[in-house]
């Protein structure tokens, strides 16, 4: 069974919850055997101040002129190992931010762009203020319908990044059950193998105890089922020794629930890698 070699979901500097230098990434994928990579910053535009842990008036937001110079003289320092720009884009259903993505996907020249929910109604559940006075199965439910509406309105990304990306974050007591929303999420899946956007597993949450890749394998089997084929691969990592986190777990993960290949993008093309 063949290893993971692409990485297409990193975060450096660009991002304002990191503070790695995209040479650092660079080198870690080298050192780690990797055959790509793709950085993928955030830009999550009007991104509430109040959240942020940053001091910056906008946070989650960059230049992208400078990154995608930087990036491009990137690869000709490191032919050895494919570099690949992209971004990862915060939906929100503001008509306001709706645009700017469309005109942030259209403008630039990217390779892959991720599309992610991490907010729900301006709160973002990483914080332990949105859960308060809410039952958690309430939450999750308006987690996955506010994802539904976004996708329906915002078509410019290649993958859904980290679909139950909620459940990071939940309370430690809740007991988190896939199948109590397979309405909702069976919509989601749906859209995308009818639109052809791939899903994203994402291997952030493995780093927590007690804690599953993104989306839970029953979501992914689900996905399955339906005729879902398109599958990215993403460890989120926001420092080098998160790079291609537990990416060893993932081709039988993908076996076990019937998906046997995963696909990176060029130019919005998908390019496939057979496990």
């Amino acid at each position: 069974m063949r290893k993971i070699a692409y990485d297409t979901h990193i975060h450096s500097c660009y991002s304002t919850d990191s503070d790695t230098p995209v040479r650092e990434q660079i080198e870690q994928a080298i050192r780690l055997g990797l055959h790509g990579i793709c950085l993928t910053d955030h830009m999550d535009y009007e991104y509430p101040a109040e959240f942020s842990e940053s001091s910056e008036s906008a946070p989650f937001l960059f230049d992208t002129e400078i990154y995608i110079h930087e990036l491009n003289q990137l690869k000709t320092l490191y032919p050895s190992l494919t570099i690949q720009i992209g971004v990862e884009c915060g939906m929100q259903l503001s008509e306001r931010v709706l645009e700017k993505n469309r005109k942030l996907a259209k403008d630039n020249p990217w390779d892959y762009i991720i599309g992610s929910l991490h907010l729900v109604e301006k709160e973002d559940p990483y914080f332990p203020s949105y859960w308060e006075g809410k039952s958690a199965d309430s939450c999750v439910r308006r987690y996955f319908e506010q994802l539904y509406e976004n996708i329906l309105s915002f078509h410019e990304f290649d993958s859904l990044g980290h679909l139950d990306y909620i459940v990071r974050y939940a309370p430690d007591s809740y007991d988190y059950n896939p199948a109590s929303f397979f309405d909702i999420i069976d919509e989601i899946l749906r859209f995308l193998i009818c639109n052809g956007k791939a899903l994203e597993i994402n291997t952030s949450g493995l780093k927590s105890a007690g804690r599953s890749q993104n989306p839970h394998l029953e979501i992914l089997k689900r996905y399955a089922s339906l005729g879902g084929e398109l599958v990215t691969i993403g460890s989120d990592a926001h420092t080098p020794e998160h790079l291609a986190f537990s990416f060893a777990q993932v081709p039988a993960l993908m076996k076990e629930v019937g998906l046997h290949q995963y696909v990176t993008y060029q130019k919005h093309n998908p390019v496939f890698h057979t496990l």
